[in-house]
């Protein structure tokens, strides 16, 4: 990995002031939730809560819009400070990051990326599909197409360091996260996954945990401070969950149980954690116990050469996908690749509870439930008034009892069958749903939920929304729109 190059900005008094106000409000404040922003992807510590100001009930796009603006293609979502919104996105063959102004939604400047490497990824992927993070008065991306970069709020870079080639067969997605003095870039791939903590203020690398039991993820970590004991950076990842020392990339604890592809983001809930996991293959009827890899070789390796050809593994353990499965790309099984593809066939989807604060391997001492029906495939659970809601393809919407995994209430939203990408976000009361096409559903908060508006911005919308102050900013394909309740 190359180092960082690192940009003296000029002395911005304003970015002075700001930070010295931010040390007194973070002192009134619970850690993570500073109201009026939205800093991070899916808001505070990726809880999809702000519960700041009356939000609309009704949204459209002739429906609450105070602004609407046209952006460039990208599936990253939105971060909200003091009078910023940040984007990422590309254009012409570039990658670039954006920041309009909060009020009006004019583009204040766009920064290109020095370099935009070709990477492998999955058609629903994108360039710019990882969110930007924001301290307030700087802000921080990452593109796979070239590592991590950080600009003030006025756009000037302060530092560059270059990252990659991945090897992540359907391209990377997870988002950088902010801890203290450090950013936190998670880099799973099937070959040389890590966990790297980076000065926040020069881009050098303060540490790096490397992860060689891990391939390909696509999630974003949270942050646990907890009462005593150091604070931790908490990472899903393929078949396990796992939390390391912020200050130091020490692995303190794991849990065991995860599906082998995991996309959405936890949450946490005082001391205990929410999260789902879902991947194709992954359902507990379609579990398939396999041979070690020894055992395989004695009785397949016909040519003797200590690996495993297509032709050698019996057709009805075949992997649907084999250029998956196979890690290092050379046409062959050895032993981690079978490891990783046995891993994948006993592993099984689930949404799960977690009891934070213990270390070593907690599997069987801090898992409090596991539930394993109906579950999403990319959007993240929201816990939101003492209910867990999940939404799922087909838009099939469930409610969960927090304390017991029991499901409260299952359904089809009466705006019909779709996929859905964006995490559902919550704030005033009201649940904020955004398929893939568009339609938005928003919900009364409750374990027995109902529909009580909904909306068709008539474009495709990946990205979760961000909320702050009573607003509610949605980027779809081609606009970044903000809505807020009508000022009479």
């Amino acid at each position: 990995m190359a180092a960082a190059r690192l940009k003296s900005p000029p002395a911005n008094a304003y970015d002075a002031r700001v930070t010295l106000f931010r040390c007194f409000a973070a002192a009134a404040l619970p850690a993570l939730l500073i109201p009026g922003e939205w800093t991070r992807f899916r808001g505070p510590n990726g809880s999809g809560i702000a519960e700041n100001g009356a939000l609309p009930r009704e949204i459209g796009p002739d429906r609450n819009v105070v602004w609407k603006v046209p952006v460039p293609k990208g599936k990253s979502s939105p971060v909200v400070i003091s009078d910023r919104i940040f984007l990422t996105g590309h254009e012409n063959g570039k990658l670039y990051t954006l920041a309009f102004d909060r009020k009006t939604g004019r583009e204040l400047w766009r920064q290109p990326s020095p370099g935009n490497r070709e990477e492998k990824r999955h058609q629903l992927n994108d360039p710019a599909a990882p969110s930007a993070v924001s301290d307030g008065s700087n802000v921080f991306v990452f593109f796979a197409g070239f590592g991590l970069l950080s600009y003030t709020r006025d756009g000037q870079e302060r530092w560059r360091l270059p990252m990659g080639p991945f090897t992540n067969f359907h391209g990377m997605g997870a988002s950088p996260v902010l801890a203290g003095d450090k950013v936190l870039m998670i880099c799973d791939q099937d070959q040389g996954a890590f966990l790297a903590a980076v000065d926040q203020k020069t881009g050098r690398i303060v540490w790096r945990a490397e992860r060689p039991d891990f391939v390909h993820s696509f999630s974003t970590p949270v942050i646990y401070e907890p009462a005593g004991g150091p604070r931790e950076v908490i990472v899903p990842g393929s078949y396990m969950m796992t939390g390391y020392d912020v200050e130091n990339g020490n692995l303190l604890w794991k849990v065991r149980g995860l599906t082998y592809q995991v996309k959405s983001v936890p949450v946490i809930a005082g001391d205990t954690l929410y999260f789902n996991g879902w991947a194709p293959g992954g359902e507990p009827s379609e579990r398939i116990e396999l041979p070690d890899f020894d055992r395989m070789i004695a009785a397949h390796d016909k040519n003797g050469d200590g690996k495993l050809s297509q032709e050698e593994i019996p057709k009805n353990w075949m992997p649907g996908n084999w250029a998956m499965q196979d890690l290092d790309k050379d046409g062959l099984y050895n032993a981690r690749d079978w490891l990783c593809y046995q891993m994948r066939r006993t592993s099984t989807n689930s949404a799960m509870a977690v009891k934070l604060g213990g270390r070593g391997d907690i599997t069987d001492t801090h898992v409090l439930w596991r539930y394993q029906k109906s579950l999403p495939d990319v959007p993240a659970i929201l816990h939101y008034r003492d209910v867990l809601y999940l939404i799922r393809n087909g838009g099939i919407l469930q409610t969960l009892d927090p304390k017991t995994g029991t499901v409260r209430k299952q359904g089809r939203l009466s705006t019909g069958p779709d996929e859905y990408y964006a995490s559902p976000v919550a704030g005033d009361g009201k649940i904020y749903l955004i398929s893939r096409n568009g339609v938005v559903s928003v919900l009364e908060a409750g374990a027995d939920w109902g529909v009580a508006a909904t909306g068709d911005l008539g474009e495709e919308v990946f990205a979760t929304p961000a909320l702050a102050d009573g607003h509610i900013w949605i980027r779809t394909a081609t606009t970044l729109y903000d809505f807020a309740v009508a000022r009479r």
